[in-house]
């Protein structure tokens, strides 16, 4: 028998300011308010949620998205990785360990492809080499401060496979691993 990891394709989707902030100071995204007019057709997130089966989040972003006024994924299963205990809600499970093993369980139980969000799993996915796409939204504006999304060591071999300037200013730039 085979000790080899299997996991799901992993995709990951986030906007960050040209500085490399992907929230503001205390996780503040109200800078991206002026830069959300374009529709989920365009930024390519309406076929990343019909493709995906699986969301897997850290879990200050669960916080964050819990917080939202309406439950941005329907009826798709959310994981949420994290150490401290959380409230049951529909949907959505909470797990802990290394994100390879998380994968592999995730594969096990039918998830094939996956889309992780939040700037630490984001990152650990980077740092663990898991992360199949990697789509960036460069927003036009500096922060100087906040939570960054390259922190760490991760690997340098990105390559850029598109692009595109969106009307709301975006830069859109799939990466994938070179």
């Amino acid at each position: 028998m085979s000790t080899e990891l299997q996991r799901p394709r992993v995709s990951a989707f986030l906007a960050l300011s040209l500085d490399g902030f992907i929230a503001g100071e205390g996780g503040d995204l109200a800078w991206l308010a002026p830069y959300g007019g374009d529709s989920q057709e365009a930024t390519g997130y309406a076929t990343l949620m019909a493709s995906t089966d699986t969301l897997l989040m850290g879990r200050n972003s669960y916080d964050t998205v819990s917080a939202f006024p309406e439950w941005p994924y329907g009826n798709k299963p959310v994981v949420v990785l994290t150490h401290r205990p959380a409230a049951s809600r529909d949907r959505v499970s909470f797990r802990q360990g290394a994100l390879p093993q998380v994968l592999d369980m995730l594969w096990q139980e039918g998830s094939r492809h996956l889309y992780l969000d939040g700037g630490e799993v984001v990152r650990q996915g980077l740092q663990a080499r898991v992360v199949d796409e990697l789509t960036l939204f460069w927003v036009p504006v500096t922060l100087g401060a906040g939570v960054p999304l390259f922190a760490g060591s991760l690997p340098s071999a990105l390559r850029p496979v598109s692009s595109i300037v969106l009307p709301s200013g975006l830069v859109r730039v799939v990466y994938q691993p070179a």
